[in-house]
């Protein structure tokens, strides 16, 4: 698959509200201040996906999926923004909600597809309210026995351009989050962690639904 030097092939995203068979399908999950609508805005170079601002009130409280259209590319690349499944939010069913939309988006012969893991650098990647088994753990369990779960992960840290961390900070977060990304690979999850921070760089973005993409369709 020739899915080299994507941003200058990109064509235009629109809204999904099937996912078809032989869609490559990219779950981009996390906590809420993670970045995912904010990464997604930037990987389907679309306006129409609203960026909220960081804390525990999620911009994202409905599942939104889009189809890129690439040149003389792939497209059948669909970018799935999820809700974040621990807010502060009374009333706000996360579980549910993507449970319903994958019950009725889903094609139970979807073949290829993975999950971005996105977690800030601004938070402690041992939190509790940051687990990414906790996070992936409530996000399996959104699938019916008839869907196939996805098993890839690749977790990609995120900083956005306001956050203040010295380097030293940084650099230790980034160990904490690797390590917790090497204790969650394992029998359920095939994970490892994207090397470099995304903090808005639309080629970065690229790079990592790159790497998700391959590994998907090689297994």
């Amino acid at each position: 698959m020739d899915v080299d030097n994507l941003v200058s092939k990109f064509k235009a995203s629109f809204a999904t509200l099937k996912i078809a068979e032989d869609d490559l399908v990219v779950f981009v999950v996390g906590p809420t201040g993670a970045g995912k609508s904010w990464f997604v805005k930037e990987l389907a170079n679309n306006d129409k996906v609203r960026v909220g601002k960081n804390g525990h009130h999620p911009c994202t409280t409905d599942v939104e999926a889009w189809k890129c259209h690439f040149e003389q590319g792939q497209d059948n690349v669909v970018i799935v923004d999820t809700p974040s499944f621990c807010t502060e939010v009374d009333g706000f069913d996360a579980e549910g909600t993507m449970k319903s939309w994958i019950t009725s988006r889903l094609s139970e012969k979807c073949r290829h597809s993975g999950i971005l893991f996105l977690h800030t650098l601004a938070r402690d990647p041992t939190d509790p309210d940051t687990s990414m088994e906790r996070h992936l753990n409530i996000f399996s369990s959104s699938f019916p026995a008839r869907c196939t779960v996805p098993m890839r992960v690749c977790v990609v840290p995120t900083m956005e351009p306001a956050c203040k961390l010295g380097s030293e900070r940084i650099e230790e977060r980034l160990a904490q989050l690797d390590a917790e990304t090497m204790s969650l690979d394992g029998p359920k999850w095939s994970a490892s962690m994207f090397p470099s921070v995304f903090a808005g760089q639309p080629d970065v973005a690229w790079e990592v639904v790159q790497k998700l993409l391959e590994d998907i369709t090689a297994d």
